[in-house]
């Protein structure tokens, strides 16, 4: 399972997709490009969740992905 968080000001958002599920991908893919088009900026949760790795595409292989105004 993939988690897309999205972190605006006070407000959070949390989106999922199941891996085998191409509607939730689908779904979650276009949460992120939207994100992405109102200038929010997109990091990758890597080691065990104390780093983020800034990226520019959604990867529904990726588990963990936040974004922020």
């Amino acid at each position: 399972m993939g988690w897309l968080k999205v972190l605006n000001g006070d407000e959070e958002e949390s989106y999922s997709w199941t891996a085998g599920s191409p509607e939730e991908i689908r779904a979650a893919r276009e949460k992120f490009n939207l994100y992405m088009k109102r200038g929010f900026i997109a990091c990758k949760i890597v080691n065990q969740g104390k780093t983020g790795v800034q990226i520019a595409e959604f990867d529904p292989g990726q588990r963990r992905f936040s974004c922020s105004a």
